[in-house]
C-alpha cells in the first residue's frame, strides 16, 4: 500500500502532512465514536464499584485509563481496516453512517448512565430520611 507519503516528504511539503495529520487528530477526537459508548459505560460501571467500595482508587484510575485507549484504538484499527477492505465511494457513505451511528450511541449511553445515577440518588436519600433503629 503506497499512500505517496514519501513523495509529500520529498518535494518538500513534510510541513504540511504534519499540519494535516494534527487537524485530522484533532477533529476526529470531536467526533463521538461508537466505541464512546462502550468507554462511558465502562467508566460508570468502574466509578459505582468505587464507591460501593469494592475497588481500589488505584484500580479505578487505571482502568478508567487503559479503556479509554484500548477503545479508542480498537475504534480506528476497525475502521481503518474497513475503510481498507471496502475503498472507493464507500468511504464517504460509511463515515456519514459511522459518525451518526455513534452519535446515537453516545447520547443513549450517557441517557442510561443518568437514569442510573438517578435511581442511586433516589436510594441513598431514601435511606438517609428512612430512620433506622
Amino acid at each position: 500500500m503506497d499512500l505517496g507519503i514519501k513523495k509529500v516528504v520529498d518535494g518538500g511539503n513534510g510541513n504540511t502532512l504534519l499540519f494535516t495529520g494534527l487537524l485530522f487528530a484533532a477533529g476526529a477526537n470531536l467526533i463521538p465514536t461508537p466505541m464512546d459508548s462502550f468507554f462511558f459505560r465502562r467508566v460508570n460501571k468502574l466509578e459505582r464499584q468505587f464507591y460501593n467500595g469494592e475497588i481500589s482508587a488505584e484500580k479505578l484510575e487505571y482502568n478508567v485509563a487503559a479503556s479509554y485507549y484500548i477503545f479508542t484504538t480498537l475504534w480506528y484499527v476497525g475502521l481503518f481496516t474497513g475503510l481498507y477492505a471496502f475503498g472507493g465511494k464507500y468511504k464517504n457513505n460509511a463515515r456519514i453512517l459511522l459518525a451518526l451511528v455513534a452519535g446515537g450511541l453516545v447520547i443513549g449511553a450517557v441517557n442510561k448512565n443518568i437514569e442510573i445515577d438517578k435511581s442511586i440518588q433516589a436510594r441513598k436519600a431514601k435511606s438517609i430520611q428512612s430512620p433506622t433503629v
